[in-house]
């Protein structure tokens, strides 16, 4: 088996922001440093952010590339524009039920136990090759990865994931000796939103024989999608033993600066 994994959350990130990842065009890469910034705590819902002056010295960019990258994020919702006052982080809250997006190592060690994980398979692959994943073109690279998750010794969550290599391509050499891929991804990855679908199943002849229980036994399915604005980071599975895990949620308003906190 492979080791432990108790490390914390990330901290929100109130460095200067101003470094991009050279992925693509600039006013691309400016919007996702900005809404980086904005979803790790820089700007605050309501605060009103530099102007396209300050912000294309900020970036080093021109402040046509800057205006660009703006008006994509406002149209996404993540900033609102007013005439003459500027242009500010949105506010917009809604009422809603979230699902926290937490590293099952925290939740086994949170209980006192020990968490062991273990990769099974990881395979490198394009979409539409004998895998879809519906919101990725034909073609695209996915790394797949299957791994059991473990609580003093008793396995207790089958993971079986897709990473899209296009917007995460550093995974590809990640050996996950360590880490698990669900922290690794917390760790590094942003993300805006996450989908979920949840529903109660009972386990085949071959997920149970995987995770030490009856045929038929109860368990938890949890599909998760996250994307970063508008783009599909990764696509997980998770099968859980009914009677070795639980998971809770609270109906929360908060606005969509929160969402990755």
């Amino acid at each position: 088996m492979q080791g432990l994994a108790r490390q914390g959350l990330t901290g929100q990130d109130r460095g200067s922001g101003t470094a991009l990842d050279g992925k693509g065009p600039l006013f691309d890469q400016i919007k996702r440093a900005v809404a980086g910034q904005i979803l790790r705590g820089r700007w605050q819902a309501g605060e009103r952010l530099p102007n396209e002056e300050e912000l294309s010295s900020l970036y080093g960019v021109s402040r046509q590339t800057v205006h660009k990258a703006i008006a994509l994020l406002a149209r996404e919702g993540f900033l609102v524009r007013r005439r003459r006052a500027g242009t500010f982080v949105a506010t917009g809250r809604r009422d809603r039920f979230a699902l926290p997006i937490e590293d099952i190592g925290d939740v086994v060690a949170r209980d006192g136990r020990v968490y062991e994980f273990r990769i099974r398979e990881r395979k490198s692959l394009r979409n539409g090759e004998g895998i879809r994943w519906p919101d990725l073109p034909d073609g695209a690279p996915i790394l797949t990865l299957e791994c059991l998750h473990f609580s003093d010794g008793m396995p207790i969550q089958h993971e079986w994931r897709l990473v899209n290599l296009d917007a995460v391509p550093e995974v590809a050499d990640e050996p996950f000796d360590s880490m698990a891929p669900s922290r690794w991804l917390v760790d590094r990855v942003p993300w805006s939103s996450a989908e979920h679908t949840v529903r109660a199943v009972n386990a085949t002849a071959e997920m149970a024989a995987l995770l030490g229980v009856e045929p038929g036994t109860a368990c938890l399915s949890i599909r998760r999608q996250t994307m970063h604005l508008s783009r599909p980071i990764t696509l997980v599975h998770f099968l859980s033993v009914g009677d070795r895990f639980s998971l809770s949620g609270a109906s929360i308003t908060d606005s969509a600066t929160e969402l990755n906190m």
